[in-house]
């Protein structure tokens, strides 16, 4: 990538939901030396938004604004002024074509929010080796989408290699619990997909290896879902509990998957045996039934025109989402129970807990920025020395764990004790 140019990044979509918040959190938090921007179609917005971070006598300096409207032409242009672009515009289905496409052919480093895999495999399959000529680090899905279960992943994986000197068979990640709703953007994302694509191009595009470079070749036969989960949604796990489906787990496990097969041939390798599943935590087996259940009827409905028509109307329009005094005080936290790769029984167990006391929607935004702090000031990842592609948030490694940290994510991570009676691992008595 050329070392000079204008901006050191330029943030698209400022303006909507998600871009507000990541416009907010680069301007409080990233280095005051800082060359960047924010972009959109919209002049007025973008004027307001920069006055809005602008406390009396401060030395920090405004972003600049540019007014940008989403064509090839224009995009281009936009790419080649800046080393790194962060993208929020959504659904990308419709309009994260020609930001990616132009990211890639001019050597510009890609970030985006995004959790469409239908129009991400689509990139992938366009773009992956154009980048990688260009020297292009493209990461989507850099935000609550999917960066908790990447992350926790590598967490428990790297534990593993360390401290039990093996590889990782099974990993189980699920949302312990979460407070907070979903914005306009996010609905319209899913919405779109189900106007444009038939369920048999999205089952196989949601396959857990639809997004790897490479296929499985498991040395050992891969544990089996039971006829109690497909049916009834029936699944305890130890240390993490009643387990049900989680609507956002075929995202996670297509992103988790693509990690696996990126690291497959480096030191980092999770393994051959390497099987991810993402759940939700339930209260008991009653309520897993319910909810298994209550997913299986209300489900089809979404298939309806008029349903999805319907929707937007008794929520937030596209850009929009609950203000920031009522997001505050959310919060989510993710566990994750992942097996060493062993012959020996009972194998070996790593534990992570990851927690953010705020609003998963905040959480995106600090997840954008910290990965844009690496991506620009640092060279040593796995995404740097992979030399460009369509990558995972996971192969920032260790260095976007250590930042996310600082920035008030925790995330911790220790060896299952076979003998430990306590209800919850991670508290210490």
């Amino acid at each position: 990538m050329p070392s000079r140019r204008e901006y050191d990044l330029i943030l698209l979509g400022a303006t909507g939901y998600t871009g507000m918040l990541t416009t907010q959190y680069i301007f409080k938090s990233l280095p005051l030396d800082l060359k960047w921007a924010i972009a959109g179609r919209n002049k007025g917005k973008l004027e307001q938004l920069a006055r809005s971070l602008m406390p009396e006598n401060s030395s920090r300096q405004p972003p600049g604004i540019l007014v940008v409207n989403l064509n090839k032409k224009e995009l281009d242009g936009l790419a080649k002024r800046t080393r790194l672009v962060i993208s929020t515009v959504g659904p990308f289905l419709l309009y994260g074509l020609e930001t990616f496409a132009a990211c890639a052919r001019n050597g510009t480093h890609y970030l985006d929010c995004n959790g469409e895999i239908p129009w991400l495999k689509s990139m992938i399959h366009q773009y992956d080796r154009v980048a990688k000529e260009t020297g292009s680090i493209m990461i989507p899905c850099c935000g609550f989408d999917c960066v908790p279960s990447d992350l926790s992943t590598w967490l428990a994986a790297s534990y593993i290699r360390r401290h039990f000197n093996a590889q990782t068979g099974r990993v189980d990640v699920c949302i312990h619990g979460v407070q907070g709703g979903i914005s306009g953007g996010t609905l319209a994302s899913v919405l779109q997909a189900f106007e444009l694509h038939s369920l048999r191009h999205l089952y196989n595009a949601h396959a857990p290896f639809s997004l790897s470079p490479r296929q499985p070749s498991p040395t050992v036969p891969i544990k089996r879902t039971s006829i109690w989960t497909k049916v009834f949604g029936l699944l305890w796990i130890k240390r993490l509990g009643w387990m049900a489906y989680q609507p956002q787990g075929p995202v996670d496990r297509a992103i988790v998957h693509r990690t696996w097969g990126l690291l497959e041939s480096t030191t980092v390798a999770y393994g051959h045996n390497f099987d991810f599943h993402a759940w939700f935590k339930i209260w008991g087996p009653v309520a897993a039934i319910l909810w298994h259940l209550g997913g299986l009827m209300l489900a089809p409905l979404i298939l309806l025109r008029q349903v999805r028509k319907l929707l937007p109307r008794l929520w937030y329009e596209p850009g929009g989402g609950a203000g920031q005094g009522k997001i505050e005080n959310n919060w989510f936290e993710y566990r994750c129970v992942a097996e060493a790769d062993t012959p020996t029984k009972p194998k070996q167990k790593a534990l992570v807990r990851m927690r953010y006391e705020s609003d998963p929607y905040i959480f995106t935004a600090v997840a954008l920025g910290e990965a844009a702090r690496i991506l620009l000031w640092q060279n040593d990842t796995w995404a740097h020395k992979f030399g460009g592609g369509v990558l995972t948030s996971a192969t920032l490694g260790d260095h976007y764990v250590s930042h996310l940290r600082a920035a008030g994510v925790t995330m911790e991570v220790q060896a299952d004790n076979p003998v430990y009676k306590g209800k919850d691992p991670f508290i210490k008595v």
